[in-house]
């Protein structure tokens, strides 16, 4: 089992930080999970379940999803999602703020193995945020796209004076993913 694998394509971060001057303070929204974190950790949902009743949640259960009026705002985001060629389901962008942080947790069914896999893309991070997956520290940087088998308990401390922003997008395994996966795992050998 991968916990964490840095896949071999990337996408250009000052572009995604474009697509966030798209939003104001009043558009992100914190997240559910209000016993796993201190200070803010909020969101932008771009694709979420059909009937969602909290947009930001990424429902396990839902079988359908859709972009939201957010993903509309966004000129270079549909791009980045263009190029996975797999289904996708929730699409966020998730905004942890300077000095916040994230406690330790697992999350339900995303890992490779169990069809639906979780990436990160960095849109805007510092040296200084610290992102902790089986005790291993993952180094990301901006525009990288990440692979994280969050089954795994992770933590994140942001010790950096500006906000940390990830694209976070959820996708299904088909066969392009399996083989895209594969060939990611070989390379990184």
């Amino acid at each position: 089992m991968i916990s964490s694998l840095k896949l071999p394509f990337a996408f250009d971060p000052d572009t995604l930080s474009d697509d966030l001057t798209r939003f104001n303070a009043d558009d992100w929204t914190p997240h559910f999970n209000t016993q796993y974190y201190n200070g803010d950790w909020s969101g932008i949902a771009l694709r979420t379940s059909v009937n969602a009743h909290v947009a930001l949640y990424p429902d396990p259960t839902a079988t359908e999803f859709v972009g939201t009026e957010m993903l509309g705002r966004c000129s270079y985001v549909p791009t980045v999602l263009g190029a996975f060629h797999c289904p996708l389901e929730s699409v966020r962008f998730l905004r942890l703020g300077a000095g916040s942080e994230i406690r330790e947790h697992k999350d339900f069914k995303l890992g490779f193995e169990d069809g639906v896999m979780r990436v990160h893309i960095p849109v805007v991070t510092d040296p200084s945020v610290e992102f902790y997956l089986d005790g291993e520290r993952v180094n990301m940087k901006p525009g990288e796209v990440w692979y994280l088998n969050l089954n795994l308990k992770h933590r994140v401390l942001n010790r950096s004076t500006s906000d940390r922003v990830h694209l976070v997008i959820d996708c299904v395994v088909n066969d392009w993913m399996r083989t895209f996966f594969d060939t990611a795992v070989a390379t990184a050998r």
